[in-house]
């Protein structure tokens, strides 16, 4: 390229740097938000981040690399084909889908539901994402220029922004579900369906993407499977929400009649609206008065959530920190401190 097209190494860096990391944290911002009644702990969050954006991504760098010579027997134009549409979801499903069998494994506790499953999922895909971005879009400044680079970092950052962390996703519901099912077979196939499935999903849009200098309609198609695949997602957790909201509900009623908890507190914690508020309303007196909030919210939440899984022990430890702490969080009419 000339002219304006051209570009510096430390301006190609900074623009790629850029276009990989802030819609990633955007990204991951309104992950956060959507998790409304129990934020997962934000060390388990930022260990699926780094997982997925430095091990997961570097592993499946180095595999593909590895497996992709035997694949040249096919010939040049079937070998990349295979590589993208087959060899690279699967390699890469597995590396991302490794940390979040880890979370379940070894943070069970904090894996309470399908929520929790797409979380850490979504978190381990945006930060895979983000790395791989800032290689292809290093690439595309070296090949193509600035406008090459524009419209690298439009379709992978924004078009396709979501792609990873839908795949993985898929993997991670499935995981989160069988932590709802008391026993039975389906809670060791379900996570291997859902493994295969978010493959399914990144192999369809790699194939497509793969056939669109051959066939136009053909990114369409990749995009459509894409958004479809992201509003089903939304879907699903919108009605985990609603399920973890009438967990909250059921569950909390009987703490009101013990004694554990006022009727305002329970109202207030059976709705993401009056909790924003009343966080508020605490905020403003301070912020250690917020974090006293925090806490109380998050283990009124759990308490909920350990009666619904039947965790009677756990449930009385967290019985006993709530006494412990609600009298620093509210006062006499259960309004904020």
């Amino acid at each position: 390229m000339e002219g304006a097209g051209l570009m510096d190494d430390a301006t190609a860096l900074l623009i790629s740097a850029l276009g990989a990391i802030l819609p990633t944290l955007v990204y991951v911002a309104i992950l956060w938000w959507l998790d409304h009644f129990e934020k997962e702990p934000r060390r388990l969050l930022l260990t699926a981040f780094i997982w997925g954006a430095l091990p997961a991504a570097f592993l499946s760098l180095i595999a593909e690399r590895g497996l992709v010579p035997p694949l040249s027997s096919l010939g040049a134009s079937a070998a990349e084909l295979m590589s993208s549409s087959v060899l690279a979801p699967v390699v890469e499903e597995l590396a991302k889908g490794l940390a979040v069998l880890l979370l379940f494994i070894f943070a069970h506790s904090e894996f309470d539901d399908t929520l929790d499953g797409i979380i850490y999922a979504a978190t381990v895909g945006f930060g895979f994402a983000m790395t791989e971005n800032l290689l292809y879009f290093m690439r595309s400044s070296s090949t193509g220029g600035l406008e090459t680079l524009t419209f690298t970092i439009l379709m992978r950052a924004f078009i396709f922004g979501m792609n990873h962390a839908l795949f993985t996703s898929v993997f991670g519901a499935t995981l989160g579900y069988v932590q709802t099912l008391k026993r039975g077979l389906r809670r060791f196939t379900l996570p291997v369906w859902g493994l295969l499935g978010g493959m399914l999903l990144h192999g369809i849009h790699n194939l497509f993407a793969s056939l669109a200098s051959k066939m136009c309609f053909s990114v369409v198609v990749s995009i459509s499977s894409d958004w479809a695949g992201v509003l089903v997602l939304l879907v699903v957790m919108a009605l985990a929400l609603r399920k973890e909201q009438h967990w909250i509900i059921v569950r909390l009623r009987p703490e009101v009649g013990s004694g554990l908890l006022s009727e305002e507190e329970y109202h207030m914690l059976s709705s993401y609206r009056k909790r924003t508020a009343a966080w508020w309303r605490a905020r403003s007196h301070g912020r250690r008065e917020a974090r006293q909030f925090t806490r109380f919210t998050q283990l009124a939440t759990e308490l909920a959530f350990k009666l619904e899984q039947g965790d009677q022990a756990r449930a009385d430890k967290l019985r006993a920190e709530i006494a412990k702490l609600r009298g620093a969080v509210f006062d006499q009419g259960g309004r904020a401190c």
